[in-house]
């Protein structure tokens, strides 16, 4: 009885251990809250954070780009989830001209978008 009993609490952690999960940032649902000459720099930090680049693109011009890796499905998995790296990434730039945003460009990277250079005949 006892042993069946730790066996069923044993089992029960198990299960709870694979339902924790980090949260997940997505955005190509975050750069629809971005209008080109409404949203402002002080919005634009309070919907993605802290850009992960920022470029002068000419004086008062300035580029801001996000990025996240794209999990796979396998990459979403509790164990082999570690093991496994992202298949492709998302990523937004944002151009800012004082302090307001006038052009935004989302673009989604896969891994299998160079596929295509292992078939090509390069003669």
């Amino acid at each position: 009885m006892k042993r069946s009993i730790f066996f069923l609490l044993t089992m029960l952690l198990v299960l709870l251990g694979g339902c924790h999960s980090k949260p997940v940032r997505h955005l190509a649902s975050d750069v629809s809250l971005i209008q080109p000459g409404v949203t402002t720099l002080t919005e634009v930090h309070q919907y993605l954070g802290e850009p992960k680049g920022i470029r002068e693109v000419s004086p008062g011009v300035k580029e801001y780009v996000y990025s996240e890796d794209t999990i796979s499905f396998w990459g979403k998995m509790p164990v082999l989830g570690s093991m496994v790296g992202p298949s492709g990434y998302e990523m937004i730039i944002l151009t800012m001209q004082e302090e307001v945003v006038q052009d935004v460009v989302f673009r989604n990277f896969n891994e299998k978008d160079r596929d295509w250079v292992k078939h090509y005949t390069w003669e």
